[in-house]
């Protein structure tokens, strides 16, 4: 299954009476020709210590999960297939009902096998993240085409030619020569004059393209756009399309005119990678900035759980390696801690949830906010606040 804007909502309903199995594996095209690839090997590492902790603590539940993995051993060959579809794969199993979902996408994951209750979508969602779609702008003195990328894969949306009109190409020569009037054919090769004439056009060309082009970008949801082509051509594009409405533009210096949407996306993948990281910069400093001048932004667990509870989050921001135990009540509601009027709450039950981040990240996506794991360096000013944040509705 091709990741699809309604599988993370799908996913969060996956519960399993005796848990859910997540398997998640990433492939490079190198590691397709590799006759030994390492990923089985970590993969069966991560399935064996799995065995050996559950044993410890409820010997039915490990056998059950036993008999259900050695029941995958198919679909667990295809996972590990470094030939097929997907860079990135995920296996989702039901270790009683044996109900299964796949996920094949070009962003690969690092590989990890959890057992939990429900499916461990944190991965997925980090990928939905760093896949966003963005825009893919082609130039070249002939022509241009406009691809749409996401989650890896791209797909072309239009294509233009650029070409003068007859009357523009008519006087490329002109009148005769002041040498020899008298002589028909001997006109003067305005050279230079034509190349700024074309450069002209070429340019008002551009420039149409470029209105097209940001409206395109609002339509799809764009906040970055890679051009490609001459340094000249994507200098001019850039500086025509500017700080349009927060679409970043990173400048690529390739030639993509003739390439296949696949192998320019392949490309593009880690030009797009490049700049994530600052963008997970702005966004710490932005919520910030909100939740410090008391505008619609909220910091520390309390805050961003009130906020999750009432459907206000619009972006959950949190340390991509934090993990947190809290609470969730039999009413839907999640509370980092059990103090002072919960505890006297009438006819309201409470669960303790060792993986309190991944009920966080739930009740984001079924309140339609985005969600960003934030790496190491740019979630640091977090630290002081739980390692958690949110940019609110209002």
């Amino acid at each position: 299954m091709n990741l699809a804007d309604s599988l993370i909502n799908d996913l969060i309903d996956f519960t399993d009476e005796q848990g859910v199995l997540s398997f998640y594996v990433g492939h490079t095209p190198a590691q397709a020709a590799d006759p030994q690839p390492t990923q089985p090997i970590e993969i069966r590492n991560q399935v064996r210590d799995l065995k050996a902790r559950l044993a410890e603590s409820d010997k039915d539940l490990a056998a059950a999960v036993e008999r259900r993995i050695d029941a995958l051993d198919g679909e667990l060959e295809r996972l590990l297939d470094p030939k097929a579809h997907g860079q990135g794969r995920a296996l989702f199993v039901g270790v009683a009902s044996g109900r299964t979902a796949s996920v094949a996408l070009q962003i690969p994951f690092r590989e990890r096998v959890i057992h939990h209750e429900r499916a461990f979508l944190r991965p997925l969602v980090a990928a939905v993240d760093e896949g966003r779609p963005a825009g893919i702008l082609v130039l070249s003195r002939s022509g241009s085409r406009l691809l749409h990328w996401k989650v890896g894969e791209a797909e072309e949306l239009t294509s233009d030619t650029f070409e003068l009109t007859d009357a523009q190409l008519a006087d490329r020569k002109s009148g005769p020569s002041p040498a020899a009037p008298q002589i028909q054919g001997h006109g003067v090769d305005h050279k230079e004059m034509f190349e700024n004439r074309v450069d002209e056009n070429r340019n008002r060309w551009l420039r149409s393209l470029v209105d097209e082009v940001v409206g395109t970008a609002k339509e799809h949801g764009w906040d970055r756009l890679v051009v490609a082509g001459s340094a000249q051509v994507r200098e001019y594009a850039t500086n025509l399309i500017g700080e349009s409405d927060g679409l970043r533009v990173i400048q690529a210096d390739s030639d993509w005119e003739h390439q296949s949407p696949a192998a320019i996306s392949a490309s593009v993948w880690p030009i797009l990678r490049s700049v994530h990281e600052e963008r997970e910069h702005e966004l710490v400093d932005l919520v910030m900035d909100r939740a410090l001048s008391n505008n619609a932004g909220a910091l520390g667990l309390l805050d961003v759980c009130d906020a999750l509870n009432q459907g206000r989050v619009a972006h959950l921001l949190f340390d991509d390696r934090l993990q947190l135990t809290g609470y969730r009540s039999s009413e839907d509601t999640l509370h980092p801690e059990l103090t002072g009027q919960l505890t006297q709450s009438e006819g309201v039950e409470f669960h303790e949830e060792p993986l309190f981040v991944e009920r966080m990240i739930e009740k984001a996506v079924a309140t339609g906010a985005a969600i960003t794991p934030v790496a190491q360096a740019p979630a640091a000013p977090l630290g002081a606040y739980d390692g958690v944040a949110a940019l609110l509705r209002w």
